[in-house]
């Protein structure tokens, strides 16, 4: 029976929001688009609530506004992106080996409402159907408001939650002929490939076990004696035994071996099934998201196990072009979040620069001054990636002007609003 598969995933910062918006509408432009997603598939992929294909930022932003969250820190984890589907064997398939198409299938509305009933629908901010590659799957993006409207991806997400979250989505898609997986599966690579890497070397050792044999040497008698030819006779017998008996002894230790290996593999066919259930469809969704996941081993690397490592090479004058190269496309990556950043705040009211430098705040960047150049750098708080504003114009513009229009602005909407009530009917004491 196939396997139902639910995985999720924190979006912590804006550029991550981004880059999952890229990917998960195939963006061509964005970094992070898919490589190998099949442009001629025969079944399109759809959007069932964010239809306009807004950044998941900025709807996040809004659902939280929205809720009346009242604290939301820096750091606070803003979005989780969780994926729904299953083992390939569990889906529909033509002769072709396609899935079928399921944008319209009870499948897919189960999920959407699995995700409603678990997290409340006003935050489901975004669910979206793949057919584009081997097996149909679910991005959906929520925001991780509480019963009680506060932001807490910790309580919402945490092991003992997830075990039971993973137990309700197999239940919801036990109609559709999915099962749960092994609960405490985390070590199911070792044992894959610890029983592959046996089998294949079982099956190696049986192919030479089994392979035909050279034929024995043929048995040669030594000359009869003249005299004592019955003595002759015994010792001759005597030798052609011993050997027949050391063939026939070798014959069955090999025997013995090549049931003992078939009989371990036997073993292990039951094992490999279940494993390659929940490997295939894990690898399916890694080959689904290269990009963003070799972005994630990169920073995992350069930030963990390899920095000490790292840190020597390059006090020691190493050129490291590798690191220089993924240095330079995380900058880029951050200065591009940051512009769109600043072109959504600089559309909203801004009632000073105080205001302004908040907002940045909120939004993982600190405002220092540069005292080379007398101006203002802005530092992104989380990669440390510093820019001065030639380098970020958001809308093609500088930065001061725009931000002096949007305070102008805003005054003048808030000084319509206040005569507007002065002349409006209020309540009459």
């Amino acid at each position: 029976m196939p396997y139902a598969v639910i995985r999720v995933a924190k979006i912590k910062t804006q550029a991550h929001a981004l880059s999952a918006t890229g990917h998960n509408y195939r963006q061509e432009q964005h970094p992070h688009s898919i490589g190998n997603a099949d442009k001629e598939a025969p079944h399109p992929n759809r959007e069932y609530i964010n239809h306009e294909k807004k950044d998941y930022w900025s709807l996040l932003e809004a659902r939280i506004q929205e809720a009346g969250v009242k604290r939301v820190r820096s750091d606070s984890v803003r979005g989780m992106e969780v994926i729904l589907t299953g083992s390939p064997e569990g889906f529909v398939r033509g002769q072709d080996g396609r899935a079928a198409d399921y944008s319209k299938s009870k499948w897919a509305q189960d999920n959407l409402n699995f995700l409603k009933e678990q997290f409340g629908a006003k935050n489901i901010v975004s669910f979206t159907l793949h057919q584009d590659e081997k097996t149909p799957h679910i991005h959906a993006v929520l925001a991780p408001i509480t019963d009680k409207n506060t932001l807490s991806a910790d309580q919402l997400f945490n092991p003992k939650s997830l075990r039971q979250l993973q137990t309700e989505y197999a239940q919801a898609m036990a109609p559709h002929g999915f099962e749960r997986g092994i609960e405490h599966s985390q070590a199911k690579h070792d044992p894959m490939q610890r029983l592959y890497g046996l089998e294949a070397q079982h099956a190696q050792r049986v192919a030479e076990l089994t392979r035909p044999a050279a034929p024995a040497p043929a048995f040669q008698l030594t000359d009869p004696p003249l005299l004592g030819r019955d003595e002759w006779k015994a010792s001759e017998e005597a030798r052609i035994n011993a050997e027949l008996a050391r063939q026939a002894q070798a014959a069955r230790a090999q025997l013995a071996e090549v049931a003992k290996l078939a009989q371990a593999n036997t073993a292990a066919v039951e094992q490999v099934r279940v494993l390659q259930k929940q490997l295939s469809t894990s690898e399916g969704l890694k080959q689904g998201h290269f990009g963003a996941l070799q972005t994630a081993q990169q920073e995992e690397v350069i930030l963990s196990r390899d920095y000490d490592r790292t840190a020597v090479q390059y006090a020691q004058g190493a050129d490291l072009p590798d690191l220089k190269q993924y240095g330079q496309q995380v900058r880029e990556e951050t200065r591009q979040a940051l512009v769109t950043m600043l072109e959504q705040t600089l559309a909203k009211p801004v009632k000073d620069a105080a205001d302004f430098q908040a907002k940045l705040k909120a939004a993982g960047y600190q405002a220092e001054r540069d005292e080379q150049s007398k101006g203002t750098i802005l530092v992104h708080e989380q990669t440390g990636a510093r820019f001065k504003t030639a380098e970020i114009q958001p809308n093609g513009q500088f930065i001061g002007p725009q931000l002096t229009a949007a305070i102008e602005r805003t005054a003048q909407q808030a000084l319509k609003q206040s005569k507007g009530q002065g002349r409006g009917g209020g309540i009459g004491m």
